[in-house]
């Protein structure tokens, strides 16, 4: 059977298996009795490094290791515990380079491999403050692989190393080798090494089944969206992945161990179900939307105002009635009939600025909370209805153009941010805003005396 036949039929295995998990996956979705968190697999994708250690390059602890990238698809499925089991698929290339007094000898294999994963995870994956999870992983394995060399310049022309260093056209102990020519590798792996035959092993097997063998840690970036960290040893039960074994000649003569595959990764996974939540199972949502928390008979969905007390009239949607337009319901308004555009504290009643004058008269520091809270009341008047300021102004500037009255006093020039020559109640609440915070320059007898100004431009 050839490779090609092979790899045909693995991969329509693999993807048969692929469709019977997901089948599983959604049949249980729909089951009632299933108590699993998640309902449908996590799908995984990941990049990463492939090394290999085995006969050729990397098989002492002072080698460097020699990596190629690799790619790895894997769909999980999570039980109710902290085991997962699910299938992986990963492909990639390793290669191997030694040149040394003793040998030159160089490899490139690509790798196919898929089979049947396990994951045990140190810590619940069930905890949702639970940011990063550790986790072991093993299983079995499919492993196909196709190891070359390059053994030929692009002309065609056979590797000679010597002793020198230099790469020749023929080797150093041949008979006309003062006439030989230096070439140079070119890195093109043209050589099968099943075909070629070079140990007289014939055409061995490039399949295998393995172990891999790994650790890492998860993070966990949403409920659906993870990430992992991991290493995993894929132990194989062949020792022809780079196309020497212990039963080579001279320099093609290794040891007596398998090959290994190593990839290191970081993968993406999505989880394609999100954990179910029973919390609001027995949750009326019909009486939700018809609550009334303060029984004026206006669900708190469309209620303006939620917590009328109960017995009080109220509009279509729930706002209590405010007869005089002054920003205070009926139910607490103590003057129910307060004139337009009237300043009112939060009981509804009136406060004009003679009131206030009169109390600053007689004691500017007892009056200044009061001087505060008539500005705070002006404020929300203007909010509810700006054309107030504007009216305000042109009356004040009315009134000091008829009574002849001075300009604003130098000092507090610069209060009068607008320049109109009137010192507005949304400056005067500045001033003092600034001079309560101690970010003002005035002294206390000037700031009332600006205070005492500001009244008397009525």
């Amino acid at each position: 059977m050839s490779k090609k036949t092979l790899v045909t039929i693995f991969f329509r295995l693999f993807f048969l298996a692929l469709l019977f998990l997901a089948y599983t996956s959604s049949a249980q979705e729909n089951s009632e009795s299933n108590s699993s968190r998640f309902r449908l697999p996590i799908v995984s994708v990941a990049q990463g490094v492939m090394n290999f250690s085995g006969d050729v390059g990397y098989n002492k602890f002072n080698q460097p290791l020699l990596a190629r990238s690799g790619f790895q698809v894997e769909i999980e499925y999570p039980t109710a515990s902290r085991f997962a089991f699910g299938l992986s698929f990963l492909s990639g290339r390793v290669y191997g380079e030694e040149k040394t007094i003793y040998r030159a000898i160089n490899f490139k294999s690509t790798i196919l491999a898929g089979g049947l994963v396990f994951r045990y995870d140190f810590i619940s994956r069930n905890k949702p403050d639970q940011i990063l999870i550790p986790f072991l992983t093993a299983g079995v394995e499919y492993l196909t692989f196709t190891p070359k060399a390059d053994l030929l310049d692009k002309n065609g022309n056979q590797y000679n190393y010597w002793s020198d260093g230099t790469i020749r056209n023929m080797s150093q102990d041949a008979p006309a080798s003062d006439q030989a020519v230096k070439i140079y590798r070119d890195y093109t792996y043209e050589t099968d090494l099943r075909d070629a035959n070079l140990d007289g092993f014939g055409k061995f097997s490039n399949s295998t089944w393995g172990v891999p063998v790994g650790a890492g840690v998860r993070l966990k970036v949403s409920e659906r969206l993870s990430m992992h960290f991991s290493s995993v040893v894929h132990l194989t039960g062949s020792d022809f992945i780079d196309g020497v074994t212990s039963d080579g000649k001279g320099i093609r003569k290794g040891n007596e161990k398998n090959d290994k595959v190593i990839f290191t990764s970081v993968s993406i996974r999505f989880a394609l179900s999100h954990k179910t939540d029973d919390s609001y199972k027995n949750v009326d949502f019909n009486a939700l939307v018809n609550e009334d928390a303060d029984g004026d008979g206006i669900p708190d969905l469309v209620d303006d105002s939620s917590g009328t007390p109960r017995n009080n009239a109220v509009s279509i949607n729930g706002k209590p009635y405010d007869a005089d337009n002054d920003g205070i319901p009926d139910y607490r308004d103590q003057e129910p009939n307060s004139a337009t555009d009237a300043v009112v504290n939060e009981q509804g009643v009136t406060i004009t600025e003679e009131m206030i004058e009169e109390k600053f008269r007689k004691d500017s520091l007892a009056a200044l909370p009061a001087v505060i809270e008539y500005l705070k009341s002006y404020d929300k008047l203007t909010q509810r209805n700006p054309d107030v300021e504007k009216r305000w102004i042109e009356k004040n500037s009315a009134n000091n153009s008829k009574k002849g009255a001075n300009r604003i006093p130098p000092i507090y020039s610069a209060i009068d941010t607008d320049n109109n020559q009137i010192i507005t109640p949304k400056e005067i609440s500045r001033a003092i805003d600034d001079y309560l915070a101690k970010k003002s320059t005035y002294t206390i007898s000037e700031f009332f005396d600006l205070i005492d100004f500001f009244f008397s431009q009525n």
